[in-house]
């Protein structure tokens, strides 16, 4: 259990040569053998450097055997996993992919509530909406002027909603790409946007350290709900007790804000949990070392609450505050990932977190519970990418895809002793 101030439970890295899922391809292709690197990291011990040999066996089976430190255990032809003797036997299982479909230059991106479709927003100001599947672009609409921070789908998976570095938000129709709202109040760039219930009010945050509730269908401001000195990089929303007490009128735009508390970001290092109904700020945390907090996530089912940082710390917390550190690399998405599938192997009940990071690194954590401690539960990897990562489930998981800004969208899927994780979009 964290305590204010302690150092952070350090988290073990492993990272895998980047064509290795090539290898095995080419192994399995001629039935011969291949070989292929493997790394493990935990900061303040000795790194090990190993390396997996690859041969084929059976009915076009992989078996996978490790030297150099590492024990390396098969789960399907592109997943594996890691136990590392040097660091008390942690097992860290590897999932890899490859890539159909490049789109540069990925600023934000959504999966669709059912996870049929993705959309992703570029620096250049265009909003493309495809199939996850099949990698199928189906709209390129030229969405802002600059680049798009944010892109949300809404619980109809019909609808789309941007903000972008032009300072405007704005609504999109999936079925054939129009734009019937355009939303005006923020005085710099918005950084990100939440749903409220079924979409009559959206919720955006801005680089202006504002946080506004907005009604869809009048593309007007109802109130802004926090005013900050510092630029909110990111924001969550869920349900949750309200134990604070308003006597602020309700507004007749406002729709489902009831028991609503969106959780705030801030570049400052400051943490903020306000109550949308009231407008007012429930509690508020600075993060481990007051460092800049650039992602967020919220789970009101687990009543968790969880932060990333700019130097790589992630902070969980309820009645109870966690830390722990992987890398160094910035915090650029947390995601809650599927009980059943974070707690496969860990026997936790609790949601794991996917947790992508500023040097293309992505990995998912067991599930949190009680006083357990974090550790690694999967590592995705196997894609030669740069730039921060963003990460989405699909559907109810285990499948989920992943961007960085350099490189393109991936998908992978796949749970413990399935099938082959399939290649990305």
């Amino acid at each position: 259990m964290g305590i204010e101030g302690s150092a952070p439970t350090t988290l073990i890295q492993v990272t895998v040569q980047a064509d290795w899922t090539d290898v095995i391809a080419d192994a399995l292709r001629l039935s011969s053998t291949g070989t292929f690197w493997v790394s493990c990291y935990k900061r303040g011990s000795p790194s090990v450097h190993g390396a997996a040999k690859v041969t084929v066996v059976g009915d076009r089976k992989v078996h996978l055997t490790g030297h150099d430190g590492i024990i390396l255990e098969a789960i399907t032809n592109y997943s594996f996993k890691v136990k590392i003797p040097e660091y008390d036997n942690i097992e860290v299982e590897v999932y890899g992919s490859g890539r159909r479909y490049n789109i540069n230059k990925i600023s934000s991106m959504d999966v669709s509530p059912e996870g049929a479709l993705f959309v992703t927003g570029s620096e250049d100001g265009i909003l493309r909406i495809g199939e996850t599947e099949s990698g199928r672009i189906t709209q390129e609409l030229k969405a802002h002027i600059q680049y798009i921070n944010t892109c949300r789908f809404f619980p109809s998976g019909q609808v789309v909603l941007s903000g972008g570095g032009d300072f405007l938000l704005k609504v999109w129709s999936v079925l054939d790409g129009s734009c019937p709202v355009t939303m005006m109040g923020h005085i710099k760039p918005i950084s990100d946007t939440a749903i409220v219930d079924r979409g009559r009010n959206v919720i955006s945050s801005s680089n202006d350290g504002t946080v506004k509730l907005w009604e869809v269908a009048s593309g007007t401001t109802i109130r802004t709900l926090s005013q900050h000195e510092d630029r909110v990089n990111a924001i969550a929303l869920d349900s949750w007790a309200s134990t604070v007490e308003s006597t602020r009128a309700l507004d007749p735009k406002e729709v489902g804000t009831e028991g609503k508390l969106v959780i705030a970001a801030s570049e400052g290092g400051t943490l903020y949990g306000l109550d949308v109904r009231a407008s007012e700020e429930a509690f508020q945390r600075k993060s481990y070392n007051k460092a800049p907090l650039r992602a967020c996530a919220y789970s009101a089912q687990h009543s968790l609450v969880v932060s990333g940082t700019s130097e790589g710390v992630v902070e969980i917390f309820d009645i109870r505050k966690t830390e722990f550190q992987r890398g160094t690399a910035g915090i650029s998405s947390i995601v809650f990932s599927s009980p059943s599938s974070s707690s496969l192997t860990s026997g936790q009940n609790g949601p794991g977190l996917i947790i992508g990071c500023d040097d293309s690194g992505l990995y998912e954590t067991q599930g949190i519970q009680g006083e357990a401690m974090v550790q690694v539960l999967r590592e995705y990897v196997g894609y030669d990418l740069d730039g921060p990562t963003r990460a989405r489930v699909v559907g109810r998981g285990p499948a989920l895809v992943a961007i960085s800004k350099e490189g393109g969208l991936l998908r992978f899927s796949g749970t413990l002793g399935g099938t082959q994780p399939t290649a990305s979009v």
